[in-house]
C-alpha cells in the first residue's frame, strides 16, 4: 500500500490573533435579578453582508463587571478590512446560548481588527452602544489581543539511523525513509512531513532539513510525535521497519543521544527484544521567524504614496466615457476612486500620522499665466505640498487635480518609483524605527519605459518599499507580468531584484472594490518579512 501524500502547507500562512473581551460597569436590567453576562464575536463578512459567528463565551452569573476566561481565535488577514463586532447578551435563561433572539442584548462594540492590532498594548475601551437604547449607559467593554503560536519559525534537524534491521534478504539492504507524524486531541496522528529514501543502506544519515513549526506541533513543542521507518518499495507497499516517539522538546534536549526504533509485535512477542535500531536527531534548533503580527504590534509603521495616471489615453475628463470623469452627483466613483480608496481604507490603521504623498505623472501642468507645462512624469498633486491628510484629503486633492491638469503622455513609471525609493532609503527602516513603505500605481496604459522601469525596480528592490500596480480600463496588460515577480525575479542588463515588490492586478468590471484590495495586499506581509531578514531587523517589544 503506497504511504499517503504529505499534506500541503498553506501558502499564505495565515497567522491568528487571540482576542480576550471584559465589560464593567454593565446594567442591572432586572429589579430582582442580578445580570448574567456572557459574550457573542461575530466578523462582518462585507462580500455577502453577514455575520459569520466565531463562538461565544461562558456566563459569568450576577456580574456587571465580568471578565470572561474564553479566548477566540481569529485569523488575521492584512490585506482585507476586517470588521469585529462584540456583542454583550444577559443570560435569559435558554439553554442555547447561540439562540441570540432568546436572549437579552445589552449592547455591542464594532471595529475594525487592524485597529486593534496597531493600539496601544493592543488595547481598545469603548462604550457598549444597543440602537434600540440611544442614549443609554450599557457600560463600557475592553477587547485585548495576543498573537498565537508563530507560524514561520522553523524546526532544523539533521535525522540519522544506526543499525536498523534489514528488511531486503541477504542480497541487498533496505531503503529506509522517514515519516512524521503528529498526535491530534483525538489520539490519532496525522502525518505532517516524508524524507527521500536513502539508498541500499541500515546507516542512512540525511542532509540538515528545515520544518515549518504550524506543520510539525502547531507551536506546541510538547506535542507527542512518532517517526515511522519505512523500506520503499517501487510498487508503492513500503515496508515498516519501525518507530520512534518523541516530541520537539525532546529532540531539542536530547542531546544527539539515540532514540530507539520499536517493532511494536516484536517487542510484545520477543522475550529480551531491545530495538531494531536507534534514530539520532542531531543538531536541533528552532529557527526564528518573526511574523507579520509581532512586527505590527511592535508599532511598525507603514506609509503610503499613489500615483496617479494622468495620461492621455485616459480620455477627456469632461467626458463621462473618461476613465477620470467625476460624477457631478457624487453618487458613483470613478476607476481611480475606487482603486485608492480600497486600498487606502485597508492601510489607513497602520499610518499615525494618515499623511499621504499623492504624485501624478502623464500630464501637463498649469502655470500660474494659465499656460502648461511640458508633461510631468512625478509632480504633486496638491498645491499645498507632497502630503494630503487622511483618505478625504487624498480624494479631495485628486479632484480638485483634475481641474489643473492637461491630460498628456507617455506613460512613464520610472520616474515615480525612483523617487519613492529615494523618499523609503531616507526616511530607512531600522530596527529602532521600523517603517515601511507602499507605492500604489493605477494606470491605464502600456508602460513606454519598459527598461527604465525595471532597473527603478531592481535598484527598489534594497529599499523598504512594495510597489503595488493597478490596471484600469480596457489596456493590455500582459507586459506587467513580468514586473511581478512572483515565479522569477525580476532581471535586466545583468542586474537582479533582491526580492520580489511588485504585485500586479487588472482591475476588471465587476471586480468588488474589497477584493481589489485582498489581491493587491495580500502579498505586502510576505515581502515586508522578507525585507526584514535580509535586514536583520526583529520586531520590537509590544508597545
Amino acid at each position: 500500500m503506497s504511504a499517503p501524500p504529505v499534506p500541503g502547507i498553506d501558502s499564505r500562512m495565515v497567522e491568528k490573533v487571540g482576542i480576550h473581551i471584559s465589560a464593567k460597569n454593565l446594567p442591572k436590567l432586572h429589579t430582582f435579578n442580578m445580570t448574567d453576562p456572557y459574550a457573542a464575536i461575530f466578523l462582518l463578512d462585507k462580500k455577502k453582508n453577514a455575520l459569520i459567528g466565531s463562538g461565544v463565551t461562558e456566563v459569568v452569573k450576577d456580574n456587571l463587571n465580568p471578565k470572561f476566561a474564553k479566548m477566540f481565535n481569529v485569523d488575521y488577514l492584512f490585506e482585507e478590512a476586517q470588521e469585529v463586532i462584540v456583542q454583550i447578551y444577559h443570560h435569559t435563561g435558554h439553554q442555547n446560548l447561540l439562540e441570540f433572539d432568546r436572549q437579552e442584548l445589552i449592547g455591542e462594540y464594532r471595529f475594525p481588527l487592524a485597529t486593534l492590532m496597531c493600539a496601544t498594548g493592543q488595547v481598545l475601551h469603548a462604550a457598549l452602544r444597543n440602537a434600540n437604547k440611544l442614549g443609554a449607559q450599557l457600560g463600557e467593554i475592553e477587547i485585548r489581543a495576543e498573537p498565537i503560536a508563530n507560524t514561520r519559525d522553523l524546526f532544523v534537524v539533521e535525522f540519522s539511523c544506526n543499525k536498523l534491521v534489514n528488511k531486503e534478504g541477504f542480497f541487498s539492504k533496505s531503503d529506509p525513509f522517514l515519516e512524521i507524524s503528529r498526535m491530534n486531541e483525538d489520539g490519532t496522528h496525522t502525518m505532517v512531513w516524508r524524507s527521500e529514501h536513502k539508498d541500499n543502506t541500515l546507516n542512512p544519515r540525511w542532509a540538515l532539513t528545515k520544518i515549518p513549526m504550524v506543520s510539525l506541533c502547531n507551536g506546541d513543542i510538547d506535542r507527542p510525535l512518532k517517526i515511522d521507518i519505512y523500506d520503499h518499495e517501487r510498487s508503492g507497499k513500503h515496508v515498516f521497519m519501525g518507530t520512534s516517539s518523541t516530541s520537539v522538546r525532546g529532540m531539542l534536549s536530547g542531546g544527539n543521544r539515540p532514540i530507539p526504533v520499536v517493532e511494536p509485535e516484536k517487542q510484545q512477542k520477543k522475550k529480551g527484544y531491545v530495538d531494531s535500531g536507534t534514530l539520532t536527531a542531531g543538531n536541533c534548533q528552532i529557527e526564528y521567524h518573526p511574523a507579520f503580527t509581532d512586527f505590527v504590534m511592535g508599532g511598525l509603521e507603514i506609509s503610503l504614496s499613489i500615483g496617479i495616471d494622468f495620461t492621455g489615453s485616459n480620455g477627456d475628463p469632461r467626458e463621462p466615457t473618461s476613465l477620470h470623469y467625476l460624477d457631478p452627483s457624487q453618487k458613483t466613483w470613478n476607476v481611480y476612486q475606487q482603486a485608492v480608496h480600497a486600498v487606502a481604507t485597508v492601510l489607513e490603521p497602520y499610518d499615525t500620522d494618515k499623511k499621504y504623498a499623492v504624485y501624478g505623472f502623464g500630464a501637463r501642468i498649469r502655470a500660474a499665466d494659465g499656460t502648461f507645462t511640458p508633461a510631468q512624469h512625478c509632480f504633486p498633486v496638491y498645491g499645498g505640498g507632497n502630503e494630503v491628510v487622511g483618505i478625504p484629503g487624498v480624494m479631495q486633492a485628486y479632484s480638485d487635480c483634475l481641474h489643473h491638469v492637461m491630460l498628456s503622455g507617455p506613460t512613464l513609471l520610472a520616474p515615480i518609483i525612483n523617487a519613492t525609493a529615494h523618499t523609503a532609503g531616507t526616511i530607512g527602516c531600522t530596527q529602532e524605527r521600523q517603517r515601511y513603505h507602499i507605492l500604489l500605481i493605477i494606470t491605464d496604459g502600456v508602460v513606454n519605459d519598459m527598461d527604465a522601469t525595471k532597473q527603478a525596480i531592481i535598484a527598489a528592490s534594497h529599499q523598504a518599499l512594495s510597489i503595488i500596480i493597478i490596471g484600469v480600463g480596457p489596456a493590455d496588460f500582459k507586459d506587467m507580468a513580468v514586473l511581478d515577480g512572483d515565479k522569477e525575479r525580476l532581471t535586466f542588463a545583468g542586474q537582479a531584484a533582491v526580492r520580489d515588490i511588485v504585485q500586479f492586478v487588472a482591475f476588471t468590471p465587476g471586480m468588488a472594490a474589497g477584493q481589489l484590495a485582498e489581491q493587491v495586499l495580500a502579498e505586502i506581509p510576505r515581502q515586508a518579512l522578507e525585507y526584514f531578514e535580509r535586514n536583520r531587523i526583529l520586531p520590537q517589544g509590544r508597545r
